[in-house]
């Protein structure tokens, strides 16, 4: 499999169709990524096909000491911040993999596969807390939050995404995990990370 800086360098090369390739390997995430910030099957849809399309489109000024996926979550995070100011409307929910046919999507798996049936929906109302969490946080605490513990990128990657320094999403990441611990209280175990 190809590496992005050789996709892109074969696109950037008159290959156009090549750029499917990061497409298809970056759709999901991207979608993932718009969702949790509108909240909406389709609208997320919409702008993260739109992010795709306008890092196309400026491909030429990509510069090589980010990875691309940094490069486009940024385009996607800034289209999800325009979508708002069009539409001013705040953010709704916080999904890892949402069912597009459900009606109220699982923010978080938090079933263990090794427990038994009677857990599942004391882990489904977890579930539900935690969405609900996330959601009542800030716009930069939610971005923070969900591109760091749930995308799983590191601080230097976030801050790049939101365009701060790394100190800055340090604190949107501490007030948003105080507000969590406030609202969820004991029904979460929590570890130290960052």
């Amino acid at each position: 499999m190809a590496t992005d800086p050789e996709v892109i360098d074969a696109v950037l090369g008159g290959d156009v169709e090549r750029y499917a390739e990061l497409v298809s390997r970056y759709q999901l995430a991207a979608w993932k990524l718009a969702y949790s910030f509108v909240g909406n099957f389709e609208d997320a849809k919409e702008l993260s096909q739109n992010g795709f399309a306008k890092a196309y489109q400026h491909l030429r000024t990509f510069r090589r000491r980010a990875k691309f996926s940094t490069w486009l979550y940024r385009i996607i995070v800034n289209e999800c911040k325009d979508f708002f100011k069009r539409t001013a409307r705040r953010p709704r929910t916080v999904s890892l993999s949402p069912d597009p046919d459900a009606e109220d999507p699982v923010v978080f798996d938090v079933a263990d596969p090794s427990g038994d049936p009677s857990d599942t929906m004391a882990n489904l109302e977890l579930a539900r807390q935690l969405q609900a969490a996330i959601n009542a946080l800030s716009g930069n605490q939610r971005a923070a939050f969900v591109l760091h513990h749930v995308d799983g990128l590191s601080l230097d990657e976030v801050s790049e995404i939101m365009c701060c320094r790394v100190g800055t999403v340090k604190a949107h990441l501490f007030r948003a995990c105080q507000q969590l611990r406030a609202r969820l209280g004991p029904s979460v175990r929590w570890e130290a990370t960052t």
